[in-house]
């Protein structure tokens, strides 16, 4: 079921699933970068919910509205990390992979602002 591509096709999918955000995300966004890993370390699977063949991406950093409360500055940047190897085994098309991205990156994002899970759902379904 698995549909692969290339990292750097991979890389190209998620660019333009950030660039598809909705502008009230793209235009408040600051600090983050989205990086692409194969497959989450022992470290964050450890941290996550769910198996860890089954989590296709994770926020790592402190929210935007926690920020904004907390008043800290000048840190590293927030990092949004896609599984590839994840996401792409959860995929049998190349529309389907794309669709996955977007989710996926829609998603954490979604936390980097400090959204619930049932506040994400309403922007991945809208």
């Amino acid at each position: 079921m698995a549909f692969r591509v290339k990292e750097a096709e991979f890389r190209e999918l998620a660019a333009r699933a950030l660039d598809g955000l909705p502008d009230e995300f793209r235009e408040r966004m600051e600090n983050v970068v989205v990086v692409v890993e194969d497959y989450p370390s022992a470290e964050d699977a450890d941290g996550a919910d769910i198996p860890p063949e089954e989590l296709l991406g994770l926020f790592h950093g402190v929210s935007r509205l926690e920020r904004e409360w907390g008043g800290a500055s000048g840190q590293l940047p927030e990092r949004v990390v896609l599984y590839k190897r994840n996401i792409e085994a959860v995929c049998s098309t190349k529309e389907e992979l794309v669709e996955e991205i977007r989710l996926t990156v829609l998603h954490e994002i979604g936390h980097y602002f400090g959204l619930s899970d049932e506040e994400i759902e309403k922007y991945e379904n809208g």
